[in-house]
This record gives structure tokens, C-alpha cells and sequence, in this order.
């Protein structure tokens, strides 16, 4: 098998010190892209339920709806930086791009003393956990939430996608959810109005990434060295697009349930009734989200971009491919 990547030697031997501290999860197989495995769930109807998906693919929404929904507690980002927990810490400002919500932070009242356990750096490193790995701290915040919540507790994350395997085994009785939004209005939606720039480079991409989107490359990239990319040379849709897939990829492996944003705006209602059923809800009244989702305004103009979009999309699957060797379906 021919190099799949050219990593310096500096980054391979970083890389290999990390290594005893990062506890990293193994890799899945690949997977053409919509490859959804279609899974039975048995499950609990008290049993919590876990969100995993990446930055501004719809699960604010998905949290508004248990939200308001009877008969559940729903968490927003749990490892979110603003620690919702701390009335002096978490402050009142809301994404203006979050329609509808007025307060991250609700159900989080009550819940100070979860500060003990809680780490800032949940967000940005150690973003790879396997079965194995030892993170009592992690474990201990994440059952607080689960003991505090007056109902069914749903966790909704966006810093997840890599701990699966370690989430999985610590919590074996809960169901495990992955919501995938199309990788190009992701990128789209983090670069907040700024039009994509197609000579941009991972150097040159700085003061445009404003979702985590470098730190998020550069933690992944020290547990999985084939991940490096020459930053002088390589746009940053490439690394989304690699994070976006490896993220798709460890949720075929190893969730229970499988939303796609698109379905939802398409129709809210009856994606959510199919959701509920999967999860053993199916009587909860819907009534209270029928409203909740106005429609766009317009989509994403990609036109400018397409053929960028395609080269990378095309390269990256078929580098996946190769490095992680294809599942029987």
C-alpha cells in the first residue's frame, strides 16, 4: 500500500508521547457517505439519551425540542466552556442565530457543585477517548446531570463524536443518538456571512475559525498522526470535511439512532414521532414543537465553491478508504 501521508517526523514523535495520555478510541471502518446502518434499539423508556453531533448541524434544535417536550430533562451542551451550571459564569448572551431560545442554562439550576468536577479543557483536548480510557472527573460530571434531572435526562453534545467508545461503556444502558447535517452548510454556518475564500490555507484560516475547528485538527491530528495535513498547502474545507466523516463513521459504529438535520426541517413533527418511537416515547404529546421551526429564509450558495467542494470531498473519501479499509454492508 502506497504512503497515505507524508507526516513530519516532529508531529509523529509529539504524537507518540501524547499517546499515553489520550486513552484514543479505535478507529471504525469506513463507509461510503449515507451508509446509515439500520439498528433494533431495545430500550429502557427511562434510560437517558445521548446527543452527539458537530458544530451548527441543527442539535440546538433538537435540544428545543425535549425542551419542551413532557416528560424530559434536556441539557445543553454539557461541556460547553460557559459551564451552564455557574450563574456567575455562564452569563445571559444567546446566539441570535438560535431561534426561538431566550436561556442556554435552563435545568442547570441547582446544580453548582458539579464545578468540582468539571474541566475547561473537555472542549479542546483529550477529544479521543477509548473504552479504556480513565476519566473519573468526565464520568462524575456527566452522572450528576443524570441524577439531577426531574425526567428523562438528554444530554445533547457537540464534543462527543471521539468518546463514543468511552461514553458507550461507562453508560451502557443509554441510548446513543447522532444527528449529520450536510458538511457544506456546516462549513458554511461557522464561517458566520464570511463568503469561502478557495485560496485559503490552514495557516491562513485563523481569524476565520470560529468554531474550534483548528483546535479540534490539531488535538485529533496528535491521536491519529495520519490525520496531519501540510498546513501551508491545505484548504481548511478539508480538514471539516476529514472531521465531519471520521465523526459520521464513529457514529455508524457505534449509535443507536440516526437523524439527519434536513429531515427535520423538512418535517419536524414526524421526525421527532419517529425518534420517540425508536427510543420507547412514542406517546408523548408533540403538540407543544408544532411551531417551533420557522422556515428558512434561504439555503446556502455554494456555486462558488462546488468544484473546491467535490475535488476535497472525492480526495478524502477515498484516502479514508484506504487508511481504514472498507466495512462488508
Amino acid at each position: 500500500m502506497r504512503s497515505l501521508v507524508r507526516v513530519p517526523f516532529a508531529h509523529r514523535a509529539a504524537s507518540h508521547l501524547y499517546a499515553p495520555f489520550s486513552a484514543r478510541a479505535t478507529l471504525p471502518d469506513y463507509r461510503e457517505p449515507g451508509c446509515v446502518p439500520q439498528r433494533e434499539v431495545q430500550v429502557d423508556p427511562q434510560s437517558p439519551l445521548f446527543i452527539s453531533a458537530r458544530f451548527r448541524s441543527g442539535s440546538t434544535l433538537l435540544w428545543q425540542c425535549f425542551q419542551r417536550l413532557e416528560g424530559f430533562t434536556a441539557y445543553y451542551e454539557p461541556f460547553n466552556d460557559r459551564k451552564w451550571f455557574d450563574p456567575k459564569c455562564r452569563g445571559n448572551k444567546v446566539d441570535t442565530s438560535h431561534r426561538g431560545v431566550d436561556d442556554y442554562a435552563s435545568n442547570y439550576d441547582n446544580l453548582e457543585h458539579l464545578s468540582q468536577s468539571f474541566r475547561d479543557h473537555w472542549g479542546v483536548r483529550h477529544l479521543s477517548l477509548g473504552a479504556q480510557a480513565n476519566q473519573p472527573q468526565m464520568l462524575g460530571y456527566i452522572q450528576g446531570l443524570i441524577k439531577g434531572a426531574a425526567d428523562r435526562s438528554v444530554l445533547q453534545f457537540n464534543r462527543i463524536d471521539f468518546r463514543l467508545p468511552f461514553l458507550r461503556a461507562a453508560f451502557p444502558e443509554a441510548v446513543f443518538l447522532h444527528l449529520s447535517r450536510n458538511p457544506r452548510d456546516t462549513w458554511s454556518s461557522t464561517l458566520r456571512g464570511v463568503a469561502n475564500d478557495c485560496d485559503w490555507t490552514i495557516n491562513s484560516f485563523g481569524p476565520y475559525s470560529k468554531f474550534y475547528l483548528l483546535n479540534w485538527y490539531h488535538d485529533l491530528s496528535m491521536s491519529y498522526p495520519q490525520m496531519w495535513r501540510n498546513p501551508s498547502t491545505t484548504h481548511p474545507y478539508e480538514i471539516h470535511y476529514l472531521i465531519h466523516r471520521l465523526s459520521e463513521l464513529f457514529a455508524y459504529r457505534d449509535c443507536d439512532v440516526f437523524l439527519h438535520y434536513e429531515n427535520l426541517e423538512a418535517n419536524l413533527v414526524a421526525e421527532i414521532k419517529r425518534l420517540l418511537t425508536s427510543i420507547g416515547a412514542d406517546t408523548v404529546d408533540l403538540s407543544p414543537i408544532e411551531n417551533l421551526l420557522s422556515p428558512r429564509n434561504q439555503a446556502y450558495d455554494h456555486s462558488g465553491s462546488l468544484s473546491l467542494y467535490s475535488e476535497i470531498e472525492a480526495r478524502v473519501d477515498t484516502w479514508l478508504c484506504e487508511w481504514l479499509g472498507s466495512t462488508s454492508l
